[in-house]
């Protein structure tokens, strides 16, 4: 009976964490889509399909964000999402950035480097939760050349 009791509890104090830890990914979501309609949809629209009013203006074009889990996988990395967002340790070597980088003006508004990586993260949940492509990892399909498949 006292096994039980302590499963049942154990059981629900796992809920618990789950159930906060989903409202708080909510609280992310609604705070990214905030900041994204602040500060990205100018670019990418409103829906994130890179057809924002200033879109046309632009020598790149912006990406469809909505589609980013077709190139990088669902769930996406929120890492590699997270720099590429931030923009600071982009190489120089690769050319000018199109996209502004948002670690330097995050920061620069709160001169608090958790505070511009938290309003990055919230946009990586964001992002995350308008996804439209498959909720699996992208595997690339290996090609077949003279009889053999090649990676």
């Amino acid at each position: 009976m006292r096994s039980m009791q302590n499963w049942i509890s154990s059981l629900l104090g796992l809920l618990l964490l789950a159930g906060t830890a989903a409202s708080g990914r909510a609280a992310d979501v609604a705070l990214g889509r905030q900041i994204y309609l602040e500060r990205c949809a100018s670019c990418h629209g409103l829906s994130g399909e890179g057809d924002g009013p200033v879109a046309p203006a632009l020598i790149t074009p912006p990406a469809n964000l909505r589609r980013l889990s077709e190139r990088f996988g669902n769930p996406l990395p929120e890492n590699q999402v997270a720099r590429f967002i931030d923009g600071r340790a982009e190489v120089k070597a690769h050319g000018p950035r199109d996209m502004p980088v948002w670690g330097a003006r995050f920061y620069a508004e709160t001169r608090d480097e958790s505070a511009a990586q938290a309003r990055i993260a919230e946009l990586v949940a964001y992002l995350q939760s308008i996804q439209t492509g498959a909720r699996h990892a992208h595997r690339q399909q290996p090609r077949v050349e003279g009889g053999y498949a090649r990676q």
